[in-house]
């Protein structure tokens, strides 16, 4: 498809990227690489480009994804040291991409995105932005809007955590200054930060103090390292490193059937959910330990974790494994429900992100003066998770119903950047200053992705951060990664209210 790359008078969209992740990193390349557009630039709030894979120093951290999908299609990366990425590469892999691609002059570091609006007389998203180094505030104009910031990017800290007065910290704020050698360490949470964390950390602490809150379910990490053969393979055969990504990309779309209720997929749901008891079986003999580790609940409907490390920590003899809740903190001492008490040197917190408060309060402020997060509420209203009603001009990424449980998100990504080049590429083609989708097209998708998660194990009564507090979904996409792109293939104009250049 051949793109249009200016408007008739040879000017071009000025494009402002808040975030300067993947999400950021792929729309800026894209931007380049597909429609010539240099008139863009990139607000990250951070010293340096990363996102997750920048905040996220945790030991352990790594991707649940193989590496081999979990980088940018049109940059493949030959060196991967082992199956799962560590963290380290991962941030080291954005880094050369970014510079690779001249993106690091395009990115205001220590920049904060204060305020967005959308100035409807001008046709154009205005954004107050302050220098967290300097205090300097200021104001600049955009036509286009990409909003890269991530659902993994507000840790959620409970309240009652403030009365602890030692050393405390979320997983993804580590402190690295800290030396847990010897020391007492309580971990809080069991969502996949904690399930990496605790291997990490087990044979450094004097004893490891685990408050799991609510049991999840793991399957084995195969975690091969790349032989150095592997590598050379995959630089130079022909279409090899292709294939072995399409393989993994497809055996992983397979998983898709785990999640859903429909009886003909009954025979893979029963599989996996063997696997993982098995595996629990073989590797917790005790079965106290094991029926506290033991979920109650329908396998997928909270994230399932891979790891080969985590069971063989729980059972060492440093480690007490709590399931009663924290029923007062005072001092350095957490008490619980069932009256025990521990007292600790420092306070780990894996506790999770506010996924489900997608926009700030007051932050993006929309057509008509629409404060988005009110507009929204609990069920935000977009097409496909990309634009919304209130937001011309502005494609979110990796927003509202877009997550994925089961395949790499870098796909989603990709799709949701592509389809955002082809309304720009229409824009510039048909002197467009400014695409508005329709309420009836975000009302036809949100009436799909109801009916299509109905049949899904994400609905069912277990409480997840896939949930609103209604127990609505809205953090995930319904489907597979081919179904979504193949809903986003074409650009859509009829379902936007179109605007005309003056």
């Amino acid at each position: 498809m051949g793109y249009t790359k200016t408007y008739k008078d040879g000017s071009t969209p000025v494009v402002a990227i808040i975030g300067s992740g993947f999400s950021g990193l792929c729309a800026a390349i894209r931007l380049q690489t597909q429609l010539n557009l240099t008139t863009f630039q990139i607000f990250e709030l951070e010293p340096d480009l990363g996102g997750t894979w920048w905040s996220n120093t945790y030991p352990g951290a790594a991707c649940d994804v193989a590496s081999i999908n979990y980088q940018f299609s049109f940059e493949p990366n030959y060196d991967w040291s082992h199956r799962f990425a560590p963290q380290a590469e991962i941030w080291a892999y954005l880094r050369r991409v970014a510079k690779k691609h001249n993106l690091y002059e395009k990115i205001r570091f220590r920049t904060e995105v204060t305020r967005l609006e959308w100035n409807q007389d001008r046709q154009k998203w205005v954004l107050d932005y302050m220098n967290l180094a300097t205090g300097e505030q200021g104001v600049t104009e955009a036509d286009v809007v990409f909003s890269g910031t991530g659902p993994l990017r507000v840790p959620m800290i409970p309240k009652q955590f403030e009365d602890f007065e030692g050393p405390k910290w979320h997983t993804a704020q580590w402190n690295h200054s800290f030396d847990l050698t010897n020391k007492r360490v309580a971990v809080v949470g069991s969502g996949a930060s904690a399930i990496q964390v605790v291997p990490s950390i087990v044979d450094k602490v004097k004893a490891l103090e685990y408050y799991q809150r609510t049991p999840t379910y793991i399957v084995p990490r195969r975690n091969g390292a790349y032989a150095k053969l592997w590598k050379i393979m995959f630089r130079y055969i022909p279409f090899f490193h292709f294939i072995y990504f399409k393989l993994n990309y497809y055996s992983s779309e397979f998983t898709i059937n785990i999640f859903s209720n429909k009886l003909i997929h009954r025979i893979p749901r029963s599989v996996a959910t063997f696997l993982a008891w098995s595996y629990r079986l073989w590797q917790v003999r005790n079965k106290t330990l094991r029926e506290k580790l033991t979920p109650k609940y329908e396998m997928g409907c909270r994230r399932v974790v891979v790891s080969s490390n985590y069971y063989p920590a729980l059972v060492k003899k440093n480690v007490n494994v709590h399931t009663d809740s924290i029923a007062a903190i005072k001092g350095n001492t957490l008490y619980l429900k069932d009256g025990s008490s521990q007292e600790v040197d420092a306070l780990v917190l894996a506790t999770g992100f506010r996924v489900q408060e997608m926009v700030a309060p007051k932050f993006l402020i929309g057509k008509n003066g629409a404060d988005l997060c009110e507009k929204w509420g609990k069920n935000p209203s977009t097409f496909y998770g990309l634009t919304s009603p209130e937001t011309p001009n502005l494609f979110f990424l990796l927003g509202p119903y877009t997550g994925l449980g089961h395949n790499s998100v870098l796909f989603m990504i990709e799709t949701q950047v592509d389809y955002a080049i082809k309304a720009l590429s229409y824009m510039m083609a048909n002197n467009v200053s400014s695409l508005e989708v329709t309420r009836k097209a975000c009302d036809d998708f949100r009436t799909e992705f109801d009916s299509k998660m109905k049949e899904k194990v994400w609905s069912s009564a277990c409480q997840s951060w896939y949930q609103n507090e209604d127990g609505r979904v809205t953090a995930l996409w319904w489907g597979s990664c081919g179904e979504y792109w193949w809903k986003l293939r074409n650009f859509h104009a009829q379902n936007f209210a179109i605007t005309k250049r003056i």
